[in-house]
């Protein structure tokens, strides 16, 4: 009897919860895409939308709205007005937030319906655009795919390259009330095309601070632990001379196979100590001066020092700016929470003035096919 028990009461949770929602037929909604979010000039709030178009007698297979609102929620019944169907945000693939928002300390209480909605995707991707979201959104790539799916692959396939964050809404939520780390997120911006500039960095309130370029934005996932398979690194070799010219002689490229990161938090003399220990097994993919300038060994030792002072750069640049993307409050929490929770309320400001230590150990296993 157990059996048939158990499935009659599975039946009858399927048509009790189907029950409770809206049946509309697809026809009649109009599925929105793409969310944007943008101050104009005198800092009125400007929602937009990106929807796709199914009628085949439609000449734009997709369609774009802007308009003044005093909340995204309120945005809804004038887009409503606007288009065919009904609009739903089930399946937003993109949240763009322009940068004048970040600007300001209080804008994540805008983002309030979107977390209250049990329909809203809390995967849809967060990006900021540096300049006006208008400049996208309305943006019609004549040779790449809708403009939805086209910026969800840009960061999806970035993220797995390790040049960008992971930024999601649910990742953002996390982010923003986790007092152990602050949020960073994907950048954007449109010049000729739509292009990836790296990491938008806010500060414990979500205001903006600085940016970080693709390549630091690799450096940091690298001290998250965050690093996917992909890795490649391009930099100068100071230490052998160019001699001048437009090619940039001293230029080395390599791709990282392996990574060991261990990084240990400690707490000394009133202050947290963070030590790093970076291990990374790479291989040479170009290098543009002759192998004779230098040996195996030599090289290793070159990649190691300019990697440990691009890795101080960062950490200097995250202390100066009083945030913590790295999340090394979650590390001082996990192993140092006595000290840890008399400084939570105010973590940036104890991280800034902490001692953050980073030591490099590269493995070069290969110089490539040919010598």
């Amino acid at each position: 009897m157990k059996p048939i028990c158990h499935a009659m009461f599975f039946i009858f949770l399927v048509v009790t919860l189907s029950s409770c929602g809206r049946n509309i037929p697809l026809e009649d909604l109009t599925i929105s895409l793409i969310l944007g979010i943008d101050l104009d000039d005198k800092n009125n709030l400007i929602i937009s939308e990106s929807n796709p178009v199914f009628n085949k007698d439609a000449k734009k297979n997709i369609e774009t709205y802007q308009l003044k609102s005093k909340s995204i929620r309120e945005s809804r019944k004038y887009f409503d007005a606007l288009t065919t169907g009904e609009v739903t945000a089930a399946k937003i693939q993109v949240l763009l937030i322009g940068k004048r928002v970040l600007e300001h300390e209080d804008w994540f209480s805008i983002l309030d319906t979107v977390y209250r909605n049990p329909t809203f995707s809390i995967n849809s991707r967060v990006i900021m655009v540096d300049g006006p979201v208008s400049d996208v959104i309305l943006y019609e790539p004549p040779d790449k795919p809708q403009l939805p799916l086209h910026l969800k692959e840009v960061i999806d396939k970035n993220n797995e390259r390790t040049r960008t964050v992971n930024s999601t809404l649910q990742v953002l939520h996390r982010q923003m009330y986790d007092k152990g780390i602050t949020p960073s997120i994907s950048a954007i911006k449109k010049e000729k095309d739509i292009e990836l500039v790296g990491v938008s960095l806010l500060d414990d309130n979500g205001k903006y601070v600085d940016n970080l370029s693709i390549q630091e934005s690799s450096l940091l996932l690298i001290l998250k632990d965050e690093q996917n398979k992909e890795l490649t690194l391009s930099m100068p070799m100071p230490a052998i001379n160019d001699k001048g010219g437009i090619f940039n002689k001293n230029e080395l490229s390599f791709d990282v196979s392996r990574i060991n990161s261990k990084v240990k938090a400690k707490y000394d003399k009133d202050q947290f100590h963070f030590n790093y220990k970076i291990h990374m097994a790479v291989n040479v993919v170009e290098r543009l001066f002759p192998a004779d300038m230098v040996t195996k060994n030599e090289l290793e030792k070159m990649i190691e020092k300019e990697l440990k002072s691009r890795f101080e750069g960062l950490i200097k640049k995250i202390q100066e700016n009083k945030i913590d993307p790295i999340g090394l409050g979650l590390y001082a929490r996990a192993y140092q929470y006595e000290h840890y929770k008399k400084v939570k309320d105010h973590w940036v400001d104890t991280l800034a003035k902490s001692n953050i230590n980073v030591s490099v150990d590269i493995d070069l296993q290969s110089m490539g096919a040919m010598k």
